[in-house]
């Protein structure tokens, strides 16, 4: 790096703000259920008025609290897929209807992965195709600190329902992993999920077989879907407007990295650039994509290293590298120690 910024100088990623579908389904939960939702809402730094009446949005963190808080009061560990059963699936917005009005399963995830940010800009989908199945990945921004828990099971089975809905079939993924740790109520999540569950992983990841990819949707409407595509690539320009470039620079990196395809002329492709004018507008912020590229990984690092559970090959692999060899001298670089050392005593960047 050009200069030595401690992580806290570094702006953070701005991307953390959800319509708060997953608050607003729980709120109606705990109401359904008699429970007071009043003080876990203003602990969660929320408000039913917000939820209910203002389509602003609401930060990602107060959801995944509000949530978290909804579980424990309601002393339900399953609350996430209690709210999930029970939801309309239709409460989900544009991204149903997109999926809906889509030709197959696959074209439908991909409206899902390009238009996930119109719901909820935390969470970045991508999607990796094998011979025999498909890999979903969930990469979230990790910045909210908060656990997410009931956020993470909820969205997995309202996928699950989404899916079955939309082709009028009965089938589960292959399997399914969480990031987030649970040592209670695993039967009744395998049982719910429908397929074999890891926990304690690097990312949440849904894999299913290739079958099920080329399934018809059964509500496909081309016409609607032309629509819907309009009103999604003006509700992602509405949020992007306020952003410098390298804010959506970064948005684009932190899905990309464990793929590896972190090149400039890529990114540039994604945000609908040339090349060469996507350095210009960079190097008119006064940062190169090298040096935007550099500074992600330099804080991402210190976020994963922080946490106990995910190994320093994983760490490595999330942040694009594909020797641990490569992570290790460039976390010397950034913070004059090893990962192994930088796991046990907090650190800071220095100079390069």
């Amino acid at each position: 790096m050009a200069e030595g910024r401690a992580e806290s100088e570094i702006p953070q990623l701005p991307f953390l703000w959800t319509r708060g579908i997953a608050a607003r389904e729980t709120l109606r939960y705990l109401d359904r259920k008699g429970i007071d939702a009043e003080p876990l809402l203003s602990r969660a730094e929320l408000s039913r008025p917000r939820l209910t009446d203002d389509p602003g949005g609401i930060p990602v963190a107060s959801q995944h609290r509000f949530l978290e808080l909804a579980a424990s009061d309601a002393n339900d560990p399953l609350l996430g897929l209690h709210v999930a059963a029970e939801l309309d699936l239709r409460e989900i917005g544009i991204l149903f209807y997109l999926q809906a009005s889509s030709r197959t399963v696959a074209e439908s995830l991909e409206y899902l992965a390009r238009y996930a940010a119109t719901t909820n800009e935390e969470i970045r989908l991508e999607i990796s195709r094998h011979e025999d199945e498909t890999l979903l990945t969930f990469h979230r921004l990790l910045a909210t600190g908060e656990p997410r828990r009931q956020h993470s099971e909820l969205i997995a089975l309202a996928f699950n329902r989404v899916l079955r809905k939309l082709t009028n079939r009965d089938f589960a993924p292959l399997r399914m992993t969480f990031a987030h740790t649970r040592n209670s109520e695993l039967r009744d999540v395998h049982r719910t999920l429908r397929c074999p569950v890891e926990f304690m992983q690097a990312t949440d990841s849904w894999v299913l077989p290739r079958t099920v990819m080329e399934l018809p949707i059964v509500s496909e409407d081309a016409r609607l879907l032309r629509i819907l595509e309009a009103h999604a690539d003006a509700l992602l320009s509405e949020r992007r407007a306020g952003a410098e470039l390298r804010e959506l620079v970064e948005d684009q990196l932190v899905a990309a990295l464990p793929s590896g395809r972190v090149q400039a002329a890529v990114v540039a492709e994604q945000l609908g650039m040339s090349e060469r004018s996507f350095r210009r507008r960079l190097a008119a912020e006064g940062i190169s994509f090298g040096e935007v590229l550099d500074r992600l990984r330099n804080r991402l690092a210190l976020r994963y290293l922080a946490d106990q559970q995910v190994s320093l090959k994983q760490v490595a692999w999330l942040l694009g590298y594909s020797e641990p060899g490569a992570f290790n001298h460039a976390l010397k670089r950034w913070t004059g120690t090893s990962p192994r050392q930088a796991r046990n005593r907090p650190v800071s960047p220095v100079s390069a």
